[in-house]
């Protein structure tokens, strides 16, 4: 099949060859000859508005050049790369030079392990752009960050691994099954802590740590138990269970939040797995899995599955469970069910959050989380270190001193508001006895809006995220590894991006 020719090309061959010889024009018709050359003086000398358009078109597409330039560049970026995997995997173990190491950023900074010598930057960019931490302007572009600028983008590279000897520590991730928390979670555990992992569904969590590659390593010292947040008499028993079960608790990070709501048919294709008894679990599960039924009515009965309350109708539209919404066997890079839905929680002004959506959003984020830290503190102070931390896993959502906000998920605004409300009222009094409490932001790690709109903004306008869970996991268990690693704990803050930050 030929390929048609290029008509410019066409053209200005033809006008080369009368340059050439201009007898060729005496060969053409003379109306054909007249249009040529009348044409041929409009475009050698255009007109003014002409000329403007041509100026514009040109910048035009100078911007769609730069543009896709830049896009193409990013895209080397190691973060990105990650994302184009269709599943996350948890990072491997990076070789350690096993000391501490200070990097500039504005100031010298503690707390990052030494490693290998990073890579340099991979490209500069056309024009400015501002680094998501800092805000300064850069054009170097990180070798793994795609928005940082390469200092910032050092620090908190060296930050994805935190290293501290946590033998003989107990820490209790809520929230754990699935990125940020899971993520923390196994970063404790790579470092010798003792970990309980809570989770409404227990036996895909423990399918989930089974499978890594290092389990061997750390399995015997985790511990995962099904508890629903939204449940408070379980919580109150999962503490009271905990007080007869462990002799200490150095660390709590309440990672556990509902951002966004989603109904049973989202989780129904766990069902099957959680519900039925009569599934056997692997050897490697079966090490790690301590409870999976409500604590509250255990002496009373058979216990009622933690994962069987996610299947309780509440709201109008938690009945429909199509695979329109919820398609069959579609798992994002999470191995979370795909979820179609065209509105969510995240969109949601305040006379359209449904009455139950608001209270189970203040119950896992604010009310689940002070009953742990408020039970839980006797356990947090029996082994005397006086470096215990509690971390309340919060987001700029619930920051007053914002001075732009959307009139979005207000719902959710509140509850981290609560939950940082907690931290500046009680963490004066919880540091007198050696526990350092703190609210910590997970930085920029997801884009919450529905998937057709989120992927509608990557296709048209390249959006990602600047972090990714890992980054965020480092966040919120920094506060414990810096702590230890310089000996200053600190206590009754808002942390954001490793720093303190206005509420």
């Amino acid at each position: 099949m030929s390929v048609p020719e290029d008509p410019a090309l066409v053209a200005t061959e033809f006008l080369e060859s009368i340059q050439g010889d201009f007898k060729i024009l005496a060969s053409l018709d003379p109306e054909l000859r007249e249009r040529l050359l009348k044409a041929a003086g409009l475009v050698s000398k255009p007109d003014r508005l002409s000329r403007r358009n041509l100026s514009r078109e040109r910048r035009r597409l100078k911007k769609i050049e730069r543009r896709e330039s830049e896009r193409a560049l990013l895209n080397q970026a190691g973060i990105r790369q990650l994302r184009e995997n269709p599943i996350f995997q948890t990072p491997r173990r990076r070789a350690l030079a096993g000391q501490d190491i200070q990097l500039q950023l504005g100031h010298a900074q503690d707390g990052a392990p030494e490693r290998e010598e990073l890579p340099p930057p991979i490209g500069e960019a056309a024009s400015d752009r501002h680094c998501y931490t800092c805000q300064q302007p850069y054009r170097k572009i990180h070798f793994f960050y795609d928005q940082l600028c390469p200092e910032c983008g050092d620090f908190n590279y060296a930050k994805r691994e935190p290293v501290f000897d946590l033998t003989g520590r107990v820490a209790l991730v809520t929230g754990a099954r699935v990125k940020i928390g899971y993520q923390a979670a196994i970063m404790l555990l790579r470092q010798g802590a003792h970990v309980i992992v809570v989770t409404r569904f227990p036996r895909d969590a423990a399918s989930r740590y089974a499978r890594e590659e290092d389990f061997a390593e750390w399995g015997h010292r985790l511990e995962v138990h099904g508890i629903d947040l939204r449940h408070i008499p379980n919580v109150e028993a999962l503490c009271a269970h905990l007080l007869e079960t462990h002799d200490r608790l150095d660390f709590l990070i309440n990672n556990a939040c509902q951002t966004v709501r989603r109904p049973p048919g989202f989780y129904g294709h766990l069902m099957d797995t959680e519900l039925d008894a009569s599934r056997q679990l692997g050897s490697k599960e079966k090490q790690i899995l301590r409870l999976d039924t409500g604590l509250a009515i255990v002496d009373h009965g058979p216990g009622l599955p933690a994962a069987a309350l996610s299947q309780v109708p509440l709201v109008a539209g938690d009945d429909d469970h199509s695979e329109a919404l919820f398609p069959k066997n579609a798992f994002d890079a999470d191995l979370q069910q795909v979820d179609l839905r065209d509105v969510n929680s995240w969109r949601l002004k305040m006379a359209e959050v449904p009455t139950v959506e608001l209270l189970e959003v203040h119950l896992v984020n604010a009310v689940a989380p002070f009953i742990m830290n408020a039970r839980l503190k006797p356990l947090m102070m029996a082994p005397g270190t006086r470096d215990a931390h509690i971390v309340n896993v919060s987001a700029m959502e619930g920051q007053f001193y914002r001075t732009f906000k959307t009139d979005r998920h207000p719902h959710t605004n509140m509850a981290k508001a609560s939950l940082n409300m907690m931290t500046r009222t009680s963490a004066m009094d919880y540091v007198e006895d050696g526990i350092h409490m703190n609210s910590v932001d997970t930085g920029w790690v997801t884009d919450e809006d529905p998937a057709r709109q989120a992927a509608m903004k990557r296709e048209m306008h390249g959006f990602h995220p600047p972090l990714d869970i890992v980054d965020g996991a480092a966040r919120i268990v920094d506060p414990i590894f810096d702590g230890l690693q310089t000996g200053k704990h600190v206590w009754g803050q808002l942390l954001k991006d490793y720093r303190p930050t206005d509420w």
